[in-house]
């Protein structure tokens, strides 16, 4: 029995808090997306926006994220249960996706104009597609019409393009825009009261999927409702359908764009101190060991001070190396800047060159290579930002400095933290909502800057996720017996020793064994080939695993496995877009893709979705035969007025299902190192003056 999870931590509180921050927001459907009632219209929401929708149209209940993927393009996934669907108290789950894309922007004299499907990888039951028009027509009032096929389509078509597919939750396209069509149209008022909307909406959709057993009752097209924004980020709506049911909807929503606090840049940087014309341009000073190291050993604390740590340095001739590793500050470019400034005071006129390599998990990334004439020429000049982007040199970094650099003595090194996990159980076939309360424990204890040991320790407080659970019928139940681990004293979810490494300057590397996760152990490995100035990457990962035990922390079920994949990695320099494809063996043998788009924001937010299809038969596969899911992470520094790299976030998707799941490893090598390449420090270099 597939199980479909929200995964929740303080990501919610955040979005929750963004409520309190500013005026209205836009308005939207019981479909969670930018609309009337139950049918849509051709608005966009502002670009980024992210809302979370819990609603119960009488027909469906269920959640749905909608995310703003670009300013023309929005993009929602739906987790609805559909009750007494196949039977009298039998429930059907169903997941879709749905994309909608503006054609035209709305102008004085004509409306805006949009397409889009909801459920568009497969003919589901609440599957339909549209072109749909809207108007601003003055004091408030916007009109809306528009054509639906499938069910949009279904009550009073007026004409009909082609036949149409039987309904099928198999992934397929043939169904798009084919069989019978139906106009849909409506109004929205935006009354004076601030925040509060009346809408009413003439609906094409005839309810013909809804089983004769069930209650619902389709007396008339005519739907009306009232929405209500009390403050920008909670909305909440009320509504009489089809002339027999009562709807209702909670929206939270927030925005990137629309930060919660204003930020904190924290203490300004040290000015920059330009050196005299006549300066000593001697450099023999730097062939004593000693001396170095005394400059070294005096610079380090301050840059510490600043949440800035050198890890390894080299004095030679008139250029120094320093290999950092940036605890604090959100932007690597910033940190970048400022320890730029701090050596212009700090080291003696002769160091001409200086060559600053950021650090990501114990692996060298880019050298930024930056001039000291050049900072001295650009500082507080206009321009100084893409002109000192244009003299500055990027190139990769080996993985350490040569034999004889200083080097920071802290080895071995232990940390460790606590926080709180929620999971929600949404629904799964009709099942009722569950809930746990988490306290997970992790720890790493590194003992050289490559190799460390990880553990990660989770402690049931209260909850009922696992309560009944059977073991899994499935042939390959690699993620179905998924509850049979949610046991209510403390589960191990990982103990491994990695070493992460480079193979070549471009060229980096990761080996893992151990208890890798909750479900499974084994050894696994990965390499990932991404040269700093080139905007994309390969990457390999093979893994040999085995089943753990249900309920005994270290045994071991008769399952095992070898899964692996090679991956493109494309950050297309577009408002964010990375584009990552993946190839291979899944955890139950199945062999398939995964597509996964990602949007970065500059200030940290990140949302992703993506899209598994393997070969595995529906009948095993389950709901869809393909699974998905969305993540999103908020960087605290949106919510809170300090200076952080810490995050926190979310995910819902299929938690449960066998076809398509993968290994769950935590940091891949191409999201710890991603980052640090030209195009990244070109997005975020307007930090390096800050």
């Amino acid at each position: 029995m597939s199980k479909h999870l929200f995964r929740h931590t303080s990501a919610g509180l955040a979005l929750l808090a963004a409520s309190t921050a500013q005026a209205q927001s836009p308005s939207f459907s019981l479909n969670g997306t930018a609309g009337l009632i139950d049918m849509p219209t051709a608005q966009m929401l502002p670009d980024g926006e992210t809302a979370w929708t819990f609603s119960n149209s009488g027909t469906s209940y269920g959640g749905t994220l909608t995310f703003q993927m670009l300013p023309k393009l929005e993009t929602s996934v739906h987790f609805m249960t559909l009750p007494d669907w196949t039977a009298p108290g039998v429930d059907v789950f169903a997941q879709s996706l749905d994309l909608k894309y503006q054609i035209f922007d709305e102008t004085d004299t004509m409306p805006s104009l949009a397409i889009g499907s909801r459920g568009f990888l497969s003919n589901g039951p609440l599957t339909s597609e549209y072109i749909v028009a809207s108007k601003n027509v003055g004091n408030g009032l916007t009109v809306t019409g528009g054509l639906g096929w499938g069910r949009l389509g279904s009550y009073q078509p007026i004409t009909s393009f082609g036949t149409r597919p039987a309904v099928d939750l198999a992934v397929n396209l043939d169904h798009l825009f084919r069989g019978d069509v139906a106009m849909f149209g409506g109004l929205e008022w935006q009354t004076p009261v601030k925040g509060l909307s009346l809408k009413a909406e003439y609906s094409s959709d005839a309810y013909l999927r809804e089983p004769a057993f069930s209650a619902f009752e389709h007396k008339s097209p005519l739907n009306f409702g009232v929405d209500y924004e009390p403050v920008r980020g909670v909305s909440i709506g009320g509504y009489y359908n089809y002339g027999s049911e009562i709807g209702v909807r909670l929206t939270l929503s927030a925005n990137p764009n629309r930060p919660i606090v204003s930020p904190d840049f924290g203490i300004g940087p040290v000015p920059v101190n330009p050196r005299l014309g006549d300066y000593n341009r001697s450099v023999e000073w730097t062939s004593n060991p000693m001396v170095s190291e005394l400059l070294i050993g005096a610079l380090a604390p301050v840059l510490e001070a600043e949440g800035i740590v050198v890890e390894e340095a080299l004095i030679a001739g008139d250029t120094i190396d320093l290999y950092i590793t940036n605890t604090s500050m959100p932007q690597t470019t910033k940190a970048i800047g400022r320890i730029i400034r701090t050596l212009s005071v700090a080291l003696p006129p002769s160091i001409e060159v200086f060559r600053i390599t950021p650090m990501a998990a114990g692996l060298a990334t880019t050298t930024i290579e930056v001039r000291r004439s050049d900072v001295e020429a650009q500082v507080d000049r206009p321009n100084a930002g893409p002109d000192s982007f244009a003299t500055t040199r990027f190139t990769d970094a080996p993985n350490h400095l040569p034999e004889g650099a200083w080097t920071r003595d802290i080895y071995p090194d232990f940390s460790w933290a606590l926080s709180p996990i929620i999971p929600i159980n949404l629904a799964s076939n009709g099942a009722a909502a569950s809930i746990d309360v988490l306290l997970n424990a992790s720890a790493s204890y590194r003992l050289s800057r490559g190799f460390s040991v990880n553990g990660s320790l989770t402690q049931k407080l209260v909850g009922n996720i696992g309560d009944g659970a059977v073991p899994s019928t499935s042939a390959t139940p690699v993620r179905s017996n998924f509850a049979l681990y949610q046991t209510g004293g403390p589960t191990l979810d990982r103990l491994t020793l990695d070493y992460e490494f480079k193979l070549t300057p471009s060229t980096y590397a990761r080996v893992s064994g151990g208890y890798l996760e909750r479900m499974f152990a084994g050894v696994s490995g990965e390499v990932l080939w991404m040269p700093t100035n080139q905007n994309w990457g390969l990457g390999a990962e093979v893994s040999a695993v085995q089943q753990r035990g249900y309920g005994d922390m270290f045994g071991f079920e008769d399952y095992k496995t070898v899964t692996g994949f090679a991956s493109l990695y494309w950050d297309t320099g577009y408002k964010g877009l990375e584009a990552q494809i993946d190839v291979g063996r899944y955890l139950a043998g199945d062999v398939g893709s995964t597509v996964t788009l990602t949007r970065r924001f500059k200030n940290g937010w990140e949302v992703s979705g993506f899209v598994t299809l393997t070969d595995m038969p529906f009948a095993d596969f389950g709901e869809g035969n393909f699974a998905k899911g969305v993540s999103l992470s908020i960087p605290l520094r949106w919510t809170m007025p300090i200076e952080t790299r810490s995050s926190t976030g979310l995910s819902l998707g299929t938690m449960g299902g066998d076809g398509g799941a993968r290994l769950e490893l935590g940091d891949r090598l191409y999201t710890t190192i991603r980052d640090y390449d030209v195009v990244d420090f070109n997005e975020t270099w307007g930090a390096f003056w800050q």
